[in-house]
């Protein structure tokens, strides 16, 4: 069941994590943080959350391809990739596959709480 306030933030950089989760927080929701994507689909939690932040270039499974496997398996919550390196084509091809945002790091905080806001409605 999903928790309609639970943002899961996949980033293996610890202190962008940190940073990520304290910022989503602020904005009033719970956080769940991964290190990997590996960790966050271990736990069942794609089916928990009502939210997904997750870094495009992460170890193994980076976020998009995390979020073409939960599609796949009609487990994908609302998704934003955040990624230090944006490209056109990566962020046309995400959003093309249903992903909701493709933001530059460091994020925008007004840019990221209109997304979460998208997310959640």
């Amino acid at each position: 069941m999903r928790a309609w306030n639970t943002v899961a933030i996949v980033e293996n950089d610890r202190s962008a994590l940190a940073a990520l989760s304290s910022l989503v927080g602020a904005f009033g929701y719970w956080v769940r943080g991964f290190h990997d994507a590996s960790d966050f689909l271990a736990c069942g939690a794609a089916q928990e959350v009502s939210c997904l932040i997750a870094d495009v270039r992460l170890p193994g499974i980076g976020g998009f391809e995390l979020y073409r496997r939960l599609a796949g398996a009609g487990l994908a919550p609302p998704t934003i990739l955040v990624t230090a390196y944006p490209d056109e084509t990566t962020r046309a091809l995400a959003l093309g596959h249903g992903i909701i945002a493709y933001l530059g790091k460091p994020v925008v905080p007004e840019e990221l709480q209109a997304c979460l806001r998208r997310a959640m409605a």
